[in-house]
């Protein structure tokens, strides 16, 4: 097995598809990333992927009720 380290910086990811030959494939501006992976490492990727949202989503939440406080408590003055 061959470990290949390498950064890649893909902005704008337009497209993501996961095929029948366990290959990810995300077009992103300028190009293509193909990365096979099997069922396993697939799912790990979702749950990664699907924490991060929820982090992100209850850190919104935040964001809104505090503002939506900060709003009330001017029309309050």
């Amino acid at each position: 097995m061959v470990k290949v380290s390498r950064v890649i910086e893909a902005k704008s990811v337009t497209n993501v598809y996961y095929g029948w030959s366990d290959e990810l494939q995300l077009t992103v501006e300028g190009g293509q990333l193909n990365i096979k992976m099997d069922e396993a490492s697939l799912r790990r990727l979702a749950n990664v992927l699907n924490d991060k949202i929820e982090e992100q989503d209850k850190e919104a939440a935040e964001r809104a009720a505090e503002k939506a406080a900060e709003l009330v408590a001017e029309e309050e003055e």
